[in-house]
């Protein structure tokens, strides 16, 4: 780690941003686990909490208009904004207002968190030099990690001392902290071409064309849609294999459940001490650890070797996080990199929704361990596929465009 501490020590407005990341990702992640158990504990229905779970994710399905909006205005006015607008929404959602309000207010911080990531993934280039931006990539990798990682911990805690209204105030207070220390980065205005006047959908489907163009970001966001649309049947499937087929306890799954995360905060750990893997085999060995930590899962004889594989596929997410955005940081020009950004936010929830149906249809009709199976043998056949594009991929085309 001593060189991503050295990083941080260099970049100061760098070191803001990525404290504002940490601080806001830990909150977030409070947030949703109050909210989460707030609605199951109110409402007593799987349809409440997949309700819930819809309105924060559905809106990133806008990624490429979000990311258009982001390459038009200035990046730090964007997130200060998207900061101090969830901050707001967030004191509101803690007064528990009546379930329909309450989604759309939770809808409502999702269309702002959905402009908030590719305003982050463009401006990080901008305050690190090229040859520092995998080191950067993990440490952003970091703090987004802490979302999964820390902030259901803290959620969970203080839902467990004084119900969700202190922990979606703790989620207020970290907004507002974040905007504070993001105004210490520079402005940071957009890069468009002289006389260029496209609106909102053309200069979506102006980075549309880039990303199809380019092989290497054509092929990370292609895996990407597809990895998740079979591997994130995790989200159905690991509860039942935990509780049902291996009789493991509610805290069991808990602890599944924070393998995972761990596993992706040790792989950004890991990437920010230093490696000399360029980004496009980084994203491969990324795919490889997902598969094998799925297919592992669908074996696994007991709760705690499902924790060792679920550390395994974590640290493949967290792999590939890292990697995806370097690349990106790469290949695609400035102008552009708020649009490509959200397109790959956008494969990722769209992925997670054919997950979420699927992983449902495999447990109903066969059984846990048989959707981890066909979920590992497809990233299998994925990596296979993506395999020779990431390999043809030579170090010295790096940061070309």
């Amino acid at each position: 780690m001593s060189g991503a501490l050295a990083l941080l020590r260099r970049r100061p407005q760098f070191r803001a941003l990525w404290s504002a990341l940490a601080l806001s990702y830990a909150g977030s992640g409070a947030a949703t686990t109050a909210l989460t158990l707030y609605v199951q504990q109110t409402r007593g229905t799987g349809t409440a909490v997949a309700a819930l779970l819809i309105a924060e994710s559905a809106p990133r399905l806008l990624g490429p208009l979000a990311g258009g909006v982001a390459d038009r205005v200035d990046l730090r006015r964007l997130l200060i904004g998207a900061d101090l607008g969830q901050a707001v929404l967030f004191a509101a959602i803690a007064t528990l207002p009546p379930f329909a309000a309450l989604i759309g207010l939770v809808v409502a911080t999702a269309l702002l968190q959905t402009a908030y990531g590719p305003a982050r993934t463009a401006a990080v280039p901008q305050l690190v030099a090229p040859e520092e931006l995998l080191t950067a990539n993990a440490l952003t990798g970091i703090a987004s990690n802490l979302y999964v990682a820390v902030g259901p911990l803290i959620g969970g805690l203080l839902f467990a001392a004084g119900g969700a209204t202190p922990a979606l105030l703790f989620d207020v207070a970290t907004f507002l902290a974040s905007a504070y220390l993001t105004a210490g980065i520079p402005s940071l205005p957009p890069e468009r071409p002289e006389g260029e006047r496209e609106g909102i959908f053309a200069a979506a489907r102006t980075g549309l064309r880039f990303a199809l163009a380019d092989p290497l970001t054509r092929t990370v966001a292609l895996t990407i849609f597809f990895v998740f649309a079979f591997v994130a049947v995790d989200n159905v499937a690991l509860v039942f294999l935990v509780r049902d087929t291996l009789g493991g306890s509610a805290a069991a799954y808990g602890l599944v459940s924070a393998a995972f995360g761990l596993g992706m905060l040790a792989a950004s750990v890991r990437i920010a001490g230093g490696t000399a893997i360029p980004p496009a085999r980084l994203y491969l060995f990324s795919l490889v650890l997902t598969s094998t930590g799925t297919l592992l899962t669908a074996a696994a004889p007991a709760v705690a070797v499902v924790a060792v594989t679920a550390l395994i596929s974590g640290s493949g997410n967290g792999v590939e996080i890292v990697a995806s955005e370097t690349i990106l940081h790469q290949r695609v020009p400035r102008r552009l990199l708020g649009r490509v950004a959200g397109l790959l936010s956008t494969a990722t929830a769209a992925g997670m929704a054919v997950s979420m149906g699927l992983g449902g249809l495999l447990v109903d009709a066969t059984s846990p361990r048989t959707a981890f199976l066909l979920a590992g043998l497809a990233c299998v056949l994925i990596t296979a596929v993506a395999a020779p594009s990431l390999l043809r991929e030579h170090p010295s085309r790096a940061g070309a465009l």
